[in-house]
């Protein structure tokens, strides 16, 4: 249009239209009875045929996505009900969705409507697998709750008896689950999750305490067995060991990584309680002797080592470079 001809209504109504759609994702085509198109607005940029007007189905789509257009725009006409179509279409490496809607316009004209809908597509993926591991780690934590409540039983004296200790493992297990949901599921850091751990079981003497060394972000499953067994360990020392409340005990626990040739290191987390008189306090079989000598070890794959001695206890867990990061 020459620039000091006026606008047509027309036109001004088409410039209104192009700027309202810009930027949001939403093309309009409309395709006449002749099957050509006679009007396209914002159409994106990497679409193969960006000139639409004049062309037909064929001539701007892939076989199977005109093919899915024809269908759509006859069953249309036929009904007069609005039609889906969903398709994709390359963008470099990459591909977006499209949602079109066919919408008949007069007796067979179509007006297209569509939607650029990779993002949301995007989302309810992520959202799908959000769920699905939910649903994953949930299966997981109550397998390990009936694990717990079952052994628990089997070890305790009476109901209460079994009240108290299960209750107590259950806090623990709560405790980490916090820990790694406020990760967004990633886990937790060992230093994080032992003083969590020992200040949950009332340790009132945590200045008693050392943790050293590395401090590796634990993975959800590791993290899991690797509290109840700070629980138990730490449960123990505050009523038997160094760090109840008549004892000058001390506690070390220490964590370093052991590398092996060729391979990712393990990780080796050792518990040493000192000043004690443990020996005439254990008693066997004991549910907590049980996860910390075979449960966590076996959970997290890797193994475990505890010694309980006259003036001393020690526990040495090695765990797989599969879950953890440093």
């Amino acid at each position: 249009m020459p620039p000091n001809e006026p606008e047509t209504h027309d036109t001004l109504r088409l410039r209104a239209l192009s700027s309202g759609l810009s930027g949001r994702g939403i093309t309009i085509l409309h395709k006449t009875a002749d099957h050509v198109f006679d009007l396209a607005e914002n159409v994106p940029d990497h679409w193969d045929h960006t000139d639409i007007v004049g062309h037909t189905v064929t001539d701007i789509f892939p076989p199977h996505i005109a093919e899915q257009f024809q269908t759509g725009c006859a069953r249309a006409i036929e009904t007069g009900q609005n039609q889906l179509v969903d398709f994709d279409i390359g963008e470099g490496l990459r591909r977006r969705s499209y949602k079109a809607t066919l919408q008949r316009d007069g007796q067979a004209c179509i007006l297209t409507i569509i939607a650029d809908v990779t993002e949301e597509r995007a989302h309810e993926a992520a959202v799908a697998a959000l769920l699905r591991e939910v649903s994953h780690r949930s299966k997981n934590l109550l397998a390990i709750v009936q694990s717990v409540a079952m052994q628990t039983a089997h070890h305790s004296t009476g109901i209460e008896d079994f009240l108290e200790k299960f209750r107590g493992r259950l806090h623990a297990l709560s405790s980490t689950q916090d820990l790694v949901t406020e990760s967004n599921w990633r886990g937790t850091y060992l230093h994080t999750l032992v003083t969590a751990q020992l200040s949950r079981v009332g340790a009132h003497q945590l200045s008693h305490v050392r943790v050293t060394g590395e401090n590796p972000l634990l993975g959800p499953n590791a993290a899991l067995h690797i509290g109840l067994a700070i629980h138990e360990l730490g449960a123990n020392a505050v009523l038997h060991g160094a760090l109840a409340e008549d004892k000058p005990g001390q506690v070390w626990v220490d964590a370093r990584i052991v590398d092996h040739p060729g391979q990712d290191g393990d990780l080796v987390i050792e518990w040493q309680e000192a000043g004690i008189e443990a020996g005439e306090n254990i008693q066997q079989p004991r549910f907590g002797t049980l996860v910390l000598e075979r449960i966590v070890p076996l959970s997290v794959g890797g193994t475990a080592q505890f010694y309980i001695e006259p003036d001393s206890v020690r526990y040495r867990l090695v765990v797989p470079a599969d879950q953890f990061e440093v």
